[in-house]
């Protein structure tokens, strides 16, 4: 009586299925470090993005106050509403930058903050030829977003606003005549948002 050998049974050894299994330990390894790298690299590129929108600001905000102008002839009696105005969280002052597409002379400038929703406001620049009070509105008055999506304003200057006291950060600035010898601004934006504001410090060139 012939006896019949058994046929092997398919299907994957425990080798195989140990060296599989090491295979794909490998792999998924390889493809989450894969999209931890990438989701890093979109972070970095999402700051960077955003820090693009705050360094133009910056730079106009620096040659703007380096270009300021002190009161006219500050030999007559000085009129306040043509001098550097400082406040906490606003300034106003006559400068001799001029942007592009507008009229050449000195402008008036006029920067702070404007509402534009709940806890978010938006960092405006309103500028127009510098006139005389008596003079009718120019028609070139223009209103500028500089930057969106902005929680505070923080704005000081550096100076003396006598002649009896030395230089010093003061909360605002209405000297009839003279411009401060520096300028402070910092920006806060809302939460959440990934942009930075490094402090900047500007000073006029015609600073006494």
């Amino acid at each position: 009586m012939e006896r019949r050998q058994s046929e092997p049974q398919a299907g994957f050894s425990l080798i195989e299925m140990l060296i599989a299994l090491a295979l794909l330990a490998v792999i998924a390894a390889i493809l989450v470090a894969g999209i931890t790298d990438a989701r890093r690299a979109l972070g970095a590129v999402d700051r960077r993005s955003a820090q693009a929108a705050v360094a133009p600001v910056q730079a106009v905000l620096q040659r703007l106050i380096k270009e300021a102008r002190p009161a006219p002839d500050g030999s007559r009696t000085p009129d306040p509403e043509r001098a550097f105005i400082g406040k906490p969280d606003r300034l106003s002052f006559v400068s001799s930058f001029v942007p592009q597409g507008q009229y050449g002379g000195l402008r008036r400038y006029d920067i702070g903050l404007d509402a534009s929703g709940p806890g978010s406001r938006r960092l405006m620049m309103q500028h127009r030829l510098d006139l005389a009070a008596t003079a009718p509105a120019p028609p070139d008055d223009t209103r500028t977003v500089l930057l969106d999506g902005v929680e505070a304003l923080r704005v000081r200057y550096f100076g003396a606003l006598d002649q009896d006291t030395p230089p010093a950060w003061h909360d605002s600035w209405r000297h009839p005549v003279t411009v401060p010898l520096l300028v402070s601004v910092d920006i806060t934006f809302v939460q959440g948002d990934r942009r930075q504001w490094v402090t900047l410090v500007a000073g006029p060139a015609l600073a006494p």
